[in-house]
C-alpha cells in the first residue's frame, strides 16, 4: 500500500493585476504513489513545477499558489488523511515534524542568525513536545548526531560559523530527529561542491536505510537521483510524462523529453558535443495544445500538436505520456 497518493492535483498561480487574471499552471493534473521505506526522485529543466508539487503534496503552499482540484492521502498507521482537507494550520503543524519532514535548499533561511544551533533544536522539538527535562533532551540529540556522524560542538555555534555543507547537514538532522515517515528534499545538494554533495546525498540514504523513512527528492541533478532514487518522475511543463525505475528511466527510457534530458547529461572521457532538446519549455501561462512538448520534439504528429497523451503503464511500473508509446487520448 502506498504511503502517500496524489490523485489529478492541479495548482495555479493566481495572481490579479489591474483587473487581469494570470494563471501559471504549475501542477497540472498529477497522479503519483510513493510506497513506504523508498526514495522517490521528481527531475525536470527549471520551472517546470518540481518545487510546486513539493509544496502542495508537504501542505506548505501559498497564495498565489492555490490548489484548484485533486487530492493528497496520506496513509499512516492505517489511518488515511486528505491532506488537502486540513483547513487548520495547526492541524498541518501537528503532522509536520512527528510524519512530514522538509529539508530546504536555502540553509541560511531556515536557521535564525542569532540562534545557536542548539536553540533551534530546542524549539522545533518544543513545538511537538514538552521538554521538561533538559538533559535528557540534549542526550536525544546528540546520539541522534552521533548517529548522523554530527560533531555535538556545532550545537554552540551559530550558522554564520558553519560551511554551507555543515550547516545543510545541521538541517538534516534537525529535520529527520523525530524520525518522520516522510521527508521531503527540495534540492538539499544546490550550491553545494561535488565533494559536500557527495556527502549530504550519503547522509540522505543512511537515514532512508536507518530510520526506515520515505524519501522524495526533487532535484534538476540527474547523478543525484541515479545514485540515491529506487523510482524517478519526470516532469515537463507542469505534468508527469514518464515514471519508472530508476534504472529503467536511465537505460531504457520512452519519452522523447526524458531520452533529450539524459543525452544532454556530460558523461566522464566523452569530449563530444552533447545533444539537447531545441527551443524552451513553454509558458506556463499559455502552454501549447495537445502533447506540451510537441513544439520541441523530432517525433511531432499532427495528433500530439492537437491532442493531449494521457500517463499510462506500458509495462509495469512503467508510465508514459506519449502517442508513439501507446499513449491514449
Amino acid at each position: 500500500m502506498p504511503v502517500l497518493d496524489v490523485r489529478d492535483l492541479k495548482a495555479y498561480y493566481i495572481t490579479d493585476r489591474y483587473g487581469r487574471i494570470s494563471r501559471v499552471r504549475a501542477v497540472d493534473e498529477v497522479s503519483f504513489q510513493v510506497h513506504k521505506n523508498e526514495i522517490y526522485g521528481i527531475a525536470g529543466e527549471s520551472g517546470c513545477g518540481k518545487s510546486s508539487l513539493l509544496k502542495v503534496v508537504s501542505g506548505l503552499s501559498k497564495p498565489p499558489l492555490r490548489i484548484l482540484d485533486g487530492e493528497v492521502i496520506y496513509k499512516f498507521d492505517d489511518n488515511e488523511l486528505n491532506m488537502l482537507s486540513l483547513k487548520d494550520d495547526k492541524q498541518r503543524r501537528q503532522l509536520r515534524g512527528t510524519h512530514i519532514s522538509s529539508i530546504p535548499q536555502a540553509s541560511m533561511n531556515v536557521l535564525n542568525p542569532v540562534k545557536r544551533i542548539e536553540k533551534s533544536f530546542q524549539d522545533f522539538v518544543s513545538v511537538h513536545f514538552e521538554i521538561n527535562n533538559k538533559a535528557q533532551f540534549n542526550e536525544m540529540v546528540r546520539e541522534h548526531l552521533s548517529a548522523l556522524g554530527l560533531d555535538w560542538d556545532i550545537m554552540h555555534a551559530y550558522p554564520h560559523q558553519l560551511s554551507g555543507g555543515m550547516r545543510q547537514r545541521v538541517i538534516i538532522a534537525l529535520a529527520t530527529i523525530l524520525k518522520p515517515d516522510i521527508i521531503f528534499a527540495d534540492e538539499p545538494t544546490t550550491a553545494l561542491d561535488v565533494v559536500v554533495q557527495r556527502g549530504v546525498v550519503q547522509l540522505i540514504k543512511k537515514i532512508n536505510e536507518e530510520q526506515h523513512n520515505t524519501i522524495i527528492m526533487v532535484t534538476h541533478d540527474m547523478a543525484i537521483h541515479a545514485n540515491l532514487c529506487d523510482r524517478l518522475a519526470i516532469m515537463y511543463a507542469g505534468k508527469i510524462v514518464e515514471e519508472a525505475d530508476a534504472h529503467t528511466i536511465f537505460h531504457d527510457a520512452k519519452h522523447p523529453y526524458t531520452t533529450m534530458l539524459l543525452k544532454s547529461l556530460p558523461k566522464i572521457g566523452d569530449e563530444s558535443e552533447r545533444e539537447s532538446a531545441p527551443g524552451a519549455p513553454p509558458s506556463l501561462v499559455d502552454v501549447p495544445p495537445g502533447c506540451r512538448f510537441h513544439p520541441r520534439c523530432p517525433k511531432a504528429t499532427e495528433l500530439c500538436c492537437k491532442e493531449e497523451p494521457q500517463l499510462i503503464e506500458i509495462e509495469k511500473g512503467h508510465r508514459v505520456a506519449c502517442f508513439h508509446e501507446g499513449g491514449s487520448r
